[in-house]
């Protein structure tokens, strides 16, 4: 077979195998919507996706030497791990990842007998097929095996460097919009993208999907993998004396004393983009938020700006970090096995755990990563509304009201058998503000030299404010009908993203404080705390307290033991105010060696994230025992 003939061949092979991937996706159409203002971004995606499929190709004919076997190989590879992640996220509502194949024996034993005969049966008859074919076939000349060298290694090291280099973007960072820097951001790189992976695959194709995770995953290993010793990390979970305890847990040990209480029901409210907006200016109307600045204990110093949501889920829930995490976004790269957490705490306390979302389960891997945190169950939009009925609770910006989210949690907490944790994140008031969907005009923004699209983005937002309150309000009201101890934690997960609303009210006194963001009100948003039984509130005393130290102070507050994971974060917090990109910030009063207690926290995000998870083994052994 002649060389252009053949990578014609291969081309063809390619395009069909991603075409057909698309129309079983229906997703077909988007090709021919010309008038759709992303074609061009999902054509250049698609069209990458064709390239590295055509790469692949060549690849397996370097080792086969034989063109319609090669063909055939690759593309039943292909299409057995494309239908082993559709049973996947049928099953698990997770997508089949590099490491899985690590879980082989135990994904064979718990698959159904059907579909196990049904995969090992198309294995037997592609490998006869296979045997038949390559028998048949002759191998191919000397110059078709040197095109297709340098052909595949030429492709697959481009996206490689790409993958590597998160889409060149330092060497993009100051090039002309017209320059060929522009098309970078259209190619595959699954690092941060928080759309989560099973709508990455839809709109990439699974292969594409899986060449970046496994770069990814490549990645970790070479450049960001150090493994701590086993006996290293035994250590940070070590019972502390009591002398030594951080201030903090020291006293809720002498409340715990003194009024023993029934496990109370904790309930979080991550609410979308809260912020004090009146930090903004001295125009913007006070008291848009009653019920919150009436409860506020403190302010929450969230590790993001204008989005990243999963970033302050992930330090809450966890109290890993993310600046010592490099800001990836450990629910999209990470956290792919069991990973000690609140909800796993508290589940061996003896209560029921339950995430709320009012959106879609895939976002941010949200459905997979909840699983692994050992939450009992996740209540997303798919459970909490069918969806013939769904289109009544969308507003106009295309987000769920949050009628849904806090009617989720009211039902929840009539469950009385059990304490009950809930960590419910809302989206109504989601960025982008461009738009009434809270109606028009409810705030009048008279300062001068404000633009009209900025006057109703803002009043947007603080509608959107205002709404919160209202639900914060209601949710309290119905709190106090119950009978067992409650405690309801409010708090935004970042400041929200206004874009030109910030420039025209010069909320960044330079550009390159708004490129820096080095000063920690811009991460500060208010943290509400309520209760219908006596809390220890100094555990909030303070400017702020860091996401990623939250959840001790909370467990401190309401008379919940710390486990000794929960007593090591509180332990690094009586050193340190927070470990963020605006600082490392110190405590006054240290009763250990601070800088040994940091080099700890940096190695338990190291074990956990990157290294053996001996973490999760060691206190889950601790928890079995």
């Amino acid at each position: 077979m002649k060389t252009l003939k053949q990578q014609v061949l291969f081309l063809l092979v390619a395009f069909l195998s991603v075409f057909a991937f698309f129309l079983y996706q229906e997703d077909i159409t988007r090709f021919f919507q010309l008038r759709d203002i992303y074609l061009k971004p999902r054509l250049f995606k698609y069209g990458f996706s064709i390239l590295l499929n055509y790469a692949f190709i060549s690849l397996f004919y370097l080792i086969l030497r034989k063109t319609f076997s090669t063909i055939l190989l690759s593309q039943f590879i292909i299409f057995l791990l494309t239908f082993i992640n559709i049973k996947k996220e049928q099953y698990l509502s997770a997508s089949l990842v590099p490491s899985d194949f690590l879980l082989f024996k135990e994904t064979f034993i718990a698959s159904p007998i059907f579909l196990k005969i049904a995969v090992f049966a198309s294995i037997a008859v592609f490998i006869a097929l296979f045997v038949f074919i390559y028998k048949k076939e002759k191998l191919g000349t000397k110059p078709l095996w040197l095109t297709n060298s340098l052909l595949s290694v030429a492709i697959l090291g481009f996206f490689v460097t790409a993958n590597f280099k998160n889409n060149f973007s330092e060497s993009c960072a100051n090039a002309k919009k017209d320059s060929i820097c522009q098309y970078t951001q259209y190619l595959p790189n699954t690092r941060g993208d928080w759309i989560g992976d099973h709508l990455t695959i839809k709109y990439l194709g699974f292969s594409t999907f899986f060449f970046s995770k496994s770069v990814d995953s490549l990645n970790n290993k070479i450049f960001q993998t150090e493994v701590i010793p086993e006996q290293q990390v035994a250590t940070f979970y070590q019972p502390i004396a009591h002398d030594n305890l951080p201030a903090q847990q020291a006293k809720s040990e002498n409340n715990k004393k003194v009024e023993p209480q029934p496990l109370p029901n904790i309930v979080f409210v991550m609410s979308e983009s809260h912020w004090d907006a009146t930090q903004l200016d001295k125009s913007i109307p006070r008291n848009i938020t009653p019920t919150i600045n009436k409860n506020q204990v403190s302010s929450l110093l969230s590790p993001s700006f204008g989005g990243g949501t999963a970033n302050v889920e992930f330090e809450v829930l966890t109290s890993l970090n993310t600046y010592l995490n490099h800001n990836e976004l450990a629910y999209v790269s990470k956290l792919k096995r069991p990973t000690y957490s609140l909800p796993m705490y508290l589940n061996s306390l003896g209560y029921e755990t339950t995430a709320m979302h009012n959106n879609g389960k895939y976002f941010y891997n949200r459905s997979a990563v909840y699983h692994n945190l050992g939450f009992n169950r996740f209540t997303s939009i798919e459970n909490m509304i069918n969806m013939a009925d769904r289109a009544k609770y969308i507003n106009a910006a295309g987000w769920a009201t949050d009628d849904l989210i806090y009617n989720s949690i009211e039902n929840q907490l009539k469950n009385t058998d059990k304490p009950q944790f809930i960590y419910a994140i809302s989206v109504e008031n989601h960025p982008m503000y461009s738009d009434d969907r809270f109606g028009k005009d409810h705030f009048k923004i008279n300062k001068k030299g404000i633009s009209d699209s900025s006057k109703r983005a803002l009043n947007t937002y603080l509608t959107g404010m205002q709404r919160a309150d209202d639900k914060f309000k209601t949710l309290i009201e119905n709190v106090k009908q119950l009978d067992r101890p409650t405690i309801v934690i409010f708090f935004g997960d970042h400041l929200p993203n206004l874009q030109k609303v910030y420039d025209e009210y010069g909320f960044f006194k330079s550009e390159q404080e708004k490129t820096e963001k080095k000063n920690v009100r811009f991460f500060e948003t208010p943290l509400a705390v309520w209760a219908n039984f006596p809390i220890d509130k100094k555990q909030f005393q303070g400017q702020f307290v860091a996401a990623h130290f939250l959840a001790p102070r909370v467990l401190a507050a309401a008379h919940v033991p710390l486990s000794p994971y929960y007593n090591f974060v509180d332990k690094v917090n009586s050193c340190y105010k927070t470990v963020h990109q605006t600082g490392t910030q110190t405590q006054k009063a240290c009763d250990f060696n601070s800088a040994e207690i940091l080099q700890q926290y940096k190695d338990m995000n190291m074990d956990v994230l990157n290294g053996k998870n001996f973490t999760y083994q060691l206190l889950q052994a601790k928890t079995e025992s």
